[in-house]
C-alpha cells in the first residue's frame, strides 16, 4: 500500500516505513522535495520513494537474500570490501545460502566500508518512473544526488545518495 507523505512533502509518495522517511537527513529531505517538485511540474508524475533510512539488521536481511552479482555491482564500484568478501565466502561455505543472522554478524565485525547511506538517512531508493528516466536522473544530479540505475540487479528501483550527507560506519 502506497501512503501519502505528510506535509511539507508534495508531489512524493512512500512504499516503505514513514518512520524510515522521517529519519531521512535534512538535507536529503530539502533536496529531494526539489526534485520531486521540479519533476511533477514537467511531467505530472508523482515519485515513489520505496526505501529510505535502514538499520544495519535491515541491510543485512536485503543483502543476504542477493546474489553474488548483486552484491558485487551494487557494493563494489569502488573496490572489493572485505565485508563482501565475506558474505561471498559465507555464502559459498555453505553451499550458496547466507542466513540474515549470518550476513549481520558479517557487518558488525567488518573491518571497513561504511556499507550504505541509507544507514545514515543519506540515501533513498525511487520507483523508476513511468514517464521520463533520463529527465529525472538529471534532476536528482543537479540537486546533488549520485545516482545507481539498480535494474540492471534485478531491482527496479533508482539509488540516490546525496553528496552532503555525511557517511558513518555503523556498527549498531
Amino acid at each position: 500500500m502506497t501512503e501519502q507523505l505528510t506535509r511539507p512533502w508534495r508531489h512524493l509518495r512512500c512504499s516503505c516505513d514513514l518512520d524510515n522517511v522521517a529519519r531521512l537527513h535534512e538535507r536529503l529531505r530539502e533536496a529531494l522535495q526539489a526534485v520531486a517538485t521540479a519533476y511533477w511540474d514537467a511531467t505530472g508524475e508523482e515519485l515513489v520513494v520505496t526505501s529510505a533510512w535502514r538499520s544495519l539488521r535491515h541491510c543485512a536481511a536485503l543483502m543476504a537474500g542477493f546474489s553474488r552479482e548483486q552484491l558485487e555491482g551494487m557494493y563494489c564500484r569502488n573496490g572489493y570490501p572485505d565485508y563482501i568478501r565475506e558474505l561471498v565466502a559465507t555464502r559459498e561455505r555453505q553451499g550458496g545460502a547466507l542466513s540474515e543472522e549470518d550476513a549481520y554478524r558479517i557487518l558488525c565485525q567488518r573491518q571497513e566500508g561504511y556499507i550504505s547511506r541509507h544507514l545514515t538517512g543519506g540515501a533513498v531508493d525511487i520507483a523508476r518512473p513511468g514517464r521520463d528516466l533520463p529527465f529525472l536522473l538529471a534532476l536528482l544530479a543537479q540537486h546533488g544526488f549520485q545516482t545507481l540505475d539498480e535494474e540492471v540487479f534485478g531491482l527496479s528501483c533508482i539509488h540516490a545518495s546525496h553528496h552532503d550527507v555525511p557517511t558513518a560506519i555503523v556498527r549498531e
